[in-house]
């Protein structure tokens, strides 16, 4: 029962946090907050690398535009979607949940342009898309290689879930 009810509440930050995450971070008192809204998600996500960045190569491009794809594809299985985030064990059981409910099944994201900050992370652009609409454009994350996997950044994935202030329920994001 508690883990079914922790399930629950997991699934249902992460869904929120990805299907509603617009509307619940334009719902301040300044009706024309979203692009500042989406500037700040997108400073919180962004890497702060003083080093000179590079375009990646085109093997690594595809390789990080893959992780990003599978993994903010509401429709891909968890166990795939899993093994593409840091710290996959500390996420297992919230896109488990994820991969259950039918509205977080809309999401998908399209990769704009990836740049090696160095040989093993990299800054992603992206947008973050629901049922094939922009829900969260000009987003900035990054992609870590682990294990000779590029795989998304816990720090991308947990901003998204901050959206809300549902991060920090997530015992990954802590």
């Amino acid at each position: 029962m508690r883990q079914t009810r922790l399930t629950r509440a997991l699934t249902a930050c992460c869904a929120a946090a990805l299907i509603v995450g617009v509307a619940a971070g334009c719902s301040d008192d300044d009706s024309d907050s979203a692009p500042s809204t989406t500037s700040s998600v997108a400073a919180s996500t962004s890497a702060e690398s003083s080093k000179a960045a590079a375009p990646a190569d085109p093997a690594v491009t595809k390789e990080i535009t893959e992780a990003y794809t599978t993994f903010f594809n509401g429709k891909a299985p968890a166990a795939d979607r899993t093994k593409l985030i840091e710290n996959s064990e500390g996420f297992a059981q919230v896109l488990q949940g994820m991969a259950a409910d039918p509205q977080a099944q809309g999401t998908t994201v399209t990769v704009k342009g990836v740049t090696l900050t160095d040989d093993t992370n990299a800054d992603v652009t992206y947008d973050l898309l629901l049922n094939g609409t922009p829900a969260l454009p000009d987003q900035t994350g990054q992609a870590v290689k682990v294990d000779g996997t590029w795989r998304v950044a816990t720090a991308t994935f947990c901003a998204l879930l901050s959206i809300q202030g549902k991060g920090d329920a997530i015992p990954a994001c802590s």
